[in-house]
């Protein structure tokens, strides 16, 4: 690869990655936020979030099809020159996301109270748990329709907007929190009332977005039935591979609840620190959802755009678990007061850590696959890789009583991804053109 080449290759990346690094970690933020104020109410108050949040994130997850679909459809539309149709798809995606995030909610809404329970809340914990989960279901319609929206910029390869949405809403977010919990001395229920507020905010942002595109255009809101069948082929593979990850994830915060409730309530810090590398790391596989389906949609060649996020990937990662591994004594006082849970958090970052360029390479890989239009590998991958997280999660709660064994079996699991990631590019079968 020529020098100006690989450079231009690397502005590409930067141009779409960095801005996505922030917009794709607004999730995670409001989470964080949640967690930080949350953590100062109380380890009952925190240990109740975070169940809350695993129920949540089927919802928040189980529909991430709609933004990765949408880009990857999208963005072959747009480099192929029909922006028409690359609009079409929009509109649809739009409206499948209400339709899936209204449906969630209320599935959500009405298994919540079981599913705390299953997760082992009881109490005050399971209490707050419920307090949390019932309201913020209210914006799960808002999210699915930012997913759509998200994915629809970024298939026009603009990350920009969505940066200065999440950024927005973010701050609203935080203010919001901060004005109901402690100026005004209400509990739970208003840290989840601040994120959805903040949600629907976005989503109307978006959603004008949109219509102003659709008027440049001249296509109809109607839905085109063709789109929606493409949009729902594309989730069907992707909808499997996130519910297995979110069986995965479920599963580890259960073993986690059983520990101990201090255990838990660090386990909750340091996974709300993982949630967002993984964010962050999303944002190498926005570029490589993006960059690989335009070019593939535009009729080049895709091997040198791979190989130059897969240097990103691993350079992000290493740089990432260096700053994780330095900072993992003081962040968890961030969180709560409590000795005992900043012991059981800044011991769990040390996997975290470790974990970065392992979870940057993964997940670049899984951008390169959703772009080639290979979403079957990730559910295939997905499979193998929750059978090997389930032996280690087996063996280990068996031989240890620790939170060693949770993150030993996460790591297990996104090894297993990484190593399926790499054996999908080099099949015979790939349509990277290496």
């Amino acid at each position: 690869m020529e020098r100006d080449e690989r450079r231009s290759i690397d502005r590409e990346i930067r141009a779409i990655a960095v801005p996505a690094v922030a917009a794709l970690a607004t999730e995670p933020l409001y989470e964080l936020c949640d967690t930080a104020i949350l953590g100062r109410i109380g380890t009952e108050a925190l240990a109740g979030a975070a169940l809350a949040i695993r129920v949540l994130a089927f919802g928040h997850a189980a529909f991430v099809f709609l933004m990765f679909g949408t880009t990857a459809a999208v963005a072959r539309h747009h480099g192929a020159g029909r922006d028409r149709e690359a609009t079409r798809q929009g509109v649809a995606a739009v409206w499948l996301a209400a339709a899936v995030g209204t449906v969630a909610a209320v599935a959500i809404a009405g298994i919540g109270r079981p599913a705390v329970s299953w997760l082992g809340g009881s109490g005050t914990v399971a209490d707050d748990a419920w307090t949390y989960l019932w309201i913020s279901v209210l914006g799960l319609p808002a999210y699915t329709v930012v997913m759509a929206g998200v994915g629809f910029r970024r298939g026009l390869q603009d990350t920009r907007l969505p940066l200065a949405v999440a950024a927005a809403t973010v701050a609203l977010n935080l203010v919001l929190e901060l004005v109901l919990v402690f100026g005004a001395g209400f509990g739970v229920g208003a840290s989840a009332l601040g994120t959805v507020v903040a949600k629907w905010v976005g989503a109307g942002v978006y959603l004008a977005l949109l219509a102003r595109r659709v008027r440049e255009t001249g296509v109809s809101w109607r839905p085109d039935r063709q789109a929606v069948r493409s949009q729902l082929v594309v989730g069907r593979d992707l909808v499997l591979r996130t519910l297995l990850l979110l069986g995965v994830i479920t599963a580890a915060n259960a073993a986690a609840a059983r520990v101990g409730i201090d255990e838990l309530a660090g386990y909750a810090i340091a996974f709300q620190v993982w949630m967002f590398a993984v964010y962050a790391a999303d944002g190498l596989e926005a570029a490589g959802q993006s960059l690989v389906a335009h070019r593939l949609g535009g009729g080049h060649g895709a091997a040198a755009v791979v190989d130059r996020l897969r240097t990103w990937g691993l350079r992000v990662g290493i740089f990432s678990g260096v700053v994780l591994a330095c900072s993992a004594l003081w962040v968890p006082s961030l969180f709560t007061d409590d000795p005992a849970v900043r012991s059981e958090a800044t011991a769990s970052l040390w996997w975290v850590a470790a974990l970065q360029p392992v979870n940057f390479v993964a997940f670049v890989y899984d951008g390169i696959l959703v772009g080639a239009g290979q979403q079957r590998h990730l559910a295939a991958a997905m499979a193998g890789a929750t059978t090997v997280f389930a032996l280690v999660l087996g063996f280990g709660t068996w031989a240890t009583d620790g939170l060693g064994a949770v993150w030993a079996s996460l790591a297990a699991l996104m090894v297993a991804r990484l190593i399926a990631g790499i054996r999908a590019t080099r099949s015979p079968r790939s349509q990277l053109q290496f």
